[in-house]
């Protein structure tokens, strides 16, 4: 049975990959009239997914908080993307998925580490 932090790091993988279909979805849009720029807080969410973990004992598989980012004044045509913001935040959120996969990988190899010792 996988621990709680195997559990925690699977969960920010799920909370980047919501995020970057945000966020793509956000570049998508960013000639479209009236559209609004979406997003999640990544440590807000990962929070209550801890919470869940020490407090409650349970995972916890609650939808995702999207709100519409107010940094950004719309354009002439309603538009809040501002693609500059998105792109460094796409930039964030992939490292946060890319460190969150290294470490999955370390805590794999550490267990098999454990498991050939035992032989």
């Amino acid at each position: 049975m996988a621990d709680n932090s195997m559990k925690l790091l699977e969960r920010m993988l799920d909370i980047a990959a919501f995020r970057q279909r945000i966020l793509a979805s956000n570049i998508a849009n960013s000639e479209t009239p009236g559209y609004r720029a979406r997003d999640i807080s990544f440590q807000n969410e990962l929070e209550k997914a801890k919470t869940a973990f020490e407090v409650e004992g349970r995972e916890s598989r609650q939808a995702y908080e999207v709100y519409e980012p107010v940094d950004t004044m719309p354009s002439q045509d309603d538009n809040t993307v501002n693609l500059d913001m998105e792109m460094a935040k796409v930039a964030e959120n992939t490292l946060i998925y890319n460190t969150a996969t290294q470490l999955i990988g370390m805590k794999v190899r550490m267990l098999k580490d454990i498991l050939r010792s035992g032989r």
